[in-house]
């Protein structure tokens, strides 16, 4: 797994699906604003085009290298899955319960060994709190 922080969206799988998302739903536009002569950065250009649509575009390129059966993944892309998620809630991304729950789920059986144990263990409880938070948001049907 190449993961350079202690985020879960810091990781090959959860970066690569939402550059993906964002690429499959924004196409040229993303692309320019991603140009190293772009003066924003990676995460101002999440912020500005974050939306439904690129979180279910970097879900979907989760499904398509991993498979539908999401319990069968291994634990990267199920941590990958918990970083896009917590990312778009970040960007205040509305997500289904579901998503939340699963997400939740999978960060508190996280099993994965960081060099930065404390600052993960730090980093994740602040998002397993903003998961649950936006789960107390999400309006029900």
């Amino acid at each position: 797994m190449g993961q350079w922080g202690v985020r879960s969206y810091e990781g090959d799988e959860a970066a690569d699906a939402l550059d993906a998302g964002f690429q499959q739903v924004h196409g040229e536009i993303y692309e320019t604003m991603m140009d190293d002569g772009n003066p924003l950065t990676y995460e101002q250009v999440q912020a500005k085009l974050a939306n439904p649509a690129t979180l279910a575009a970097a879900l979907a390129a989760l499904e398509l290298e991993f498979g539908t059966d999401r319990e069968s993944w291994p634990e990267e892309a199920k941590l990958g899955f918990a970083g896009v998620l917590v990312r778009h809630v970040e960007l205040e991304v509305p997500v289904a319960p579901e998503g939340l729950e699963l997400a939740i789920s999978w960060l508190e059986a996280e099993e994965i060994d960081w060099e930065e144990a404390t600052a993960r263990r730090l980093r994740k409880s602040k998002e397993l709190d903003l998961l649950t938070k936006a789960g107390t948001n999400t309006p029900q049907d």
